[in-house]
């Protein structure tokens, strides 16, 4: 279904977008209730799409990745990083769909040009969405033969919405090695519409102290955030003031995946953005009940072969048991 949502108007990096956005919108109204985690004091700020010190990195060797763009015949604006999790399914961060309209959408995948379908956003939001993944459904047809995808990393469960689990990821799973995949640009460039962003990777730590460590040493004032994090060094290193803390990557949406099973963890959502230091970068993990629920709306949608798309349609898709 496409749901009529307001969205912000965007303007800057991608220029002024629709003020109307048709969405489908499995939200029933209210925030997630993230049990025992004390978000009162939080603020998680949006992610400006430029690295430091990534390496380029090469579309053939991950076929999945893809950039989404607000343009149905232009490779620009660009507007955020997607990764290709199952046919004709695109996930990213939620935060993207917010500034896009579903009819001016178009995915750039092994370079063809897919056009969007329908937008189905979380139907738990967190607070800022800083917890929050938005799927793509392209039109099927467009791509003919096996689709490139990267999957899910499955291993882990999430038993609690306040990252225990999480903060548990090596004895739980054992140990991973991850990496931050994503289109970005160069940090402090007065970005416009026509902005070129390339194709770039770094090696990242991830865990649940990042942040919380980091922020409160970094920024006057921070009570740091116990979430999701991943950063280019531990908080050790940056005690000592090791010169690989000085690498960032934070582009929404980007990919974080281990690079042992190479399968994806989740998608960068926030990161604060600070003169003198480069700093952690929150992301949302793939594996709630409630993204498993908008994985199979977003199956049912590409799935659909109903030739008579009304309103309420897609909606209607959903929500059948």
């Amino acid at each position: 279904m496409y749901v009529l949502v307001l969205s912000c108007v965007y303007v800057g990096l991608v220029g002024a977008y629709h003020r109307m956005a048709p969405h489908y919108s499995r939200n029933k109204g209210s925030l997630r209730n993230v049990r025992t985690l004390n978000l009162t004091e939080t603020f998680f700020s949006s992610l400006q799409n430029y690295a430091v010190n990534a390496k380029p990195a090469n579309e053939t060797t991950y076929p999945w990745i893809a950039r989404v763009v607000h343009s149905t015949t232009r490779d620009v604006p660009h507007v955020c990083t997607a990764s290709c999790i199952d046919a004709a399914i695109f996930i990213t961060a939620a935060r993207c769909l917010f500034v896009l309209k579903v009819n001016y959408t178009t995915i750039i995948y092994r370079s063809k040009r897919l056009r969007a379908l329908a937008f189905v956003l979380p139907s738990e939001p967190s607070k800022q969405a800083f917890d929050d993944i938005g799927l793509i459904v392209v039109k099927r047809k467009n791509v003919i033969g096996t689709w490139s995808v990267i999957e899910l990393f499955t291993n882990v469960n999430r038993t609690d919405d306040a990252f225990t689990w999480f903060g548990n990821l090596d004895y739980l799973y054992g140990s991973v090695n991850t990496k931050v995949l994503g289109y970005s640009t160069k940090k402090n460039l007065i970005l416009t519409p026509e902005q070129h962003y390339n194709l770039t990777e770094l090696g990242v730590v991830i865990g649940l102290d990042i942040c919380a460590s980091v922020l409160s040493n970094s920024v006057n004032g921070s009570m740091g955030y116990t979430v999701p994090c991943y950063h280019s060094c531990t908080f050790g290193q940056m005690l000592r003031n090791n010169a690989i803390c000085d690498s960032y990557h934070g582009v929404e949406g980007g990919a974080i995946f281990d690079t042992i099973t190479n399968k994806l963890m989740g998608v960068a959502t926030w990161g604060t953005y600070y003169p003198q230091h480069e700093l952690p970068v929150g992301f949302a993990f793939a594996n709630s009940d409630h993204f498993y629920k908008d994985f199979s709306c977003a199956k049912r949608i590409r799935n659909d072969n109903g030739l008579l798309v009304t309103k309420g349609y897609y909606q209607s898709i959903c929500e059948a048991k």
